[in-house]
C-alpha cells in the first residue's frame, strides 16, 4: 500500500503530467474559455519547470553543498540508506544512477573517515521481492575489498523512515558511539538526515551523487526545454516529504 501511494505522488507532483493534463483538458472541452484557461496554464508551467536557469538556482538552494573529507575526524560508522541499486528482470542486482553513495562509501572506509559501514536497504519494487538491496551490496563491498568485519547490513527497510528506524536498532545493539556519517544522494540528504534525527539517530550530513545544479548557467538556460521538466520529480517529492515529515 505504501508503495502504490509512493507511486501516485510521484505521479502527481511531476509537472511534466501537469502539462499533459492540462493540454488534454484543452483538447478535450467544448468550452472556448475553459480551453484558452487550460492552454494558458500550459505553457506558464512549460515556462516555469522548462527553464534550466530555475531549475538549477531551485537545486542549488535545495540540496547541501560538498563536504570536504577529514580523515582525522573518524566516524565510529558510515550509514548508506538504499536506492542505489536495482534489480533486473532476472533479480540480478545493478548500480542504478545513484551509485555514486557507493563509490563515496568505499572511498570514506579506505581513507579512514569511518570505521564501520551500514547498508540499510531492502526492497521497495512491488514487482520484484527476491532482490534484497542490502546482500547484494555486501558482495560488491567484498569485492572491492571491504572486510567482512566492518559491514552491517539490515534488508526490510522499503523507504527513508524505515532506514532510519532499523539503523537505529542496529547501531543500538552494535554500541558504535555517534555521531554517525549519512552518505546518500545530496537531492535525498535534507529529507534523509531529518529522519534519521528525528529517529534519535545523530547522523553528519555527506552529500554525494550531485546530478544537477553544480554548473554555471547560460543565457540559453532561459530558453524551457522538455527535458528540464522531468528533473523536478525527484525535488518536489523530497521537498513535500521533508516538510510533511517535519510538522508531524
Amino acid at each position: 500500500m505504501h508503495q502504490f501511494a509512493s507511486a501516485v505522488l510521484s505521479w502527481i507532483l511531476s509537472p511534466f503530467n501537469w502539462l499533459i493534463v492540462l493540454l488534454l483538458v484543452a483538447w478535450i472541452v467544448k468550452k472556448r474559455s475553459l480551453k484558452k484557461t487550460a492552454l494558458i496554464l500550459a505553457a506558464v508551467v512549460f515556462i516555469i519547470f522548462g527553464n534550466q536557469w530555475l531549475f538549477n538556482w531551485y537545486v542549488k538552494r535545495w540540496q547541501p553543498a560538498p563536504v570536504a573529507i577529514k580523515p582525522a575526524l573518524q566516524y565510529s560508522c558510515g550509514i548508506v540508506p538504499g536506492g542505489f541499486a536495482s534489480p533486473d528482470e532476472h533479480a540480478n542486482g545493478y548500480f542504478n544512477s545513484s551509485a555514486d553513495r557507493f563509490i563515496q562509501a568505499v572511498k570514506l572506509y579506505r581513507v579512514g573517515e569511518v570505521k564501520h559501514l551500514l547498508i540499510s536497504g531492502g526492497n521497495g519494487k512491488m514487482d520484484e521481492k527476491s532482490f534484497r538491496e542490502a546482500h547484494w551490496v555486501k558482495g560488491e563491498l567484498l569485492a572491492f575489498g571491504i572486510p567482512d568485519s566492518v559491514i552491517f547490513i539490515e534488508d526490510k527497510s522499503n523507504n527513508t523512515k524505515d532506514n532510519a528506524m532499523n539503523a537505529k536498532t542496529i547501531l543500538d545493539s552494535l554500541h558504535l558511539l555517534p555521531p554517525y556519517l549519512l552518505i546518500t544522494s545530496a537531492f535525498h540528504m535534507p529529507r534523509a538526515a531529518l529522519t534519521f534525527r528525528k529517529a534519535g539517530v545523530p547522523v553528519d550530513p555527506f552529500p554525494c551523487n550531485y546530478s544537477a545544479g553544480m554548473g554555471t548557467s547560460t543565457l540559453s538556460d532561459l530558453v524551457p526545454t522538455p527535458s528540464v521538466m522531468l528533473g523536478w520529480d525527484s525535488y518536489l517529492k523530497e521537498a513535500v516529504g521533508y516538510w510533511w515529515y517535519r510538522v508531524k
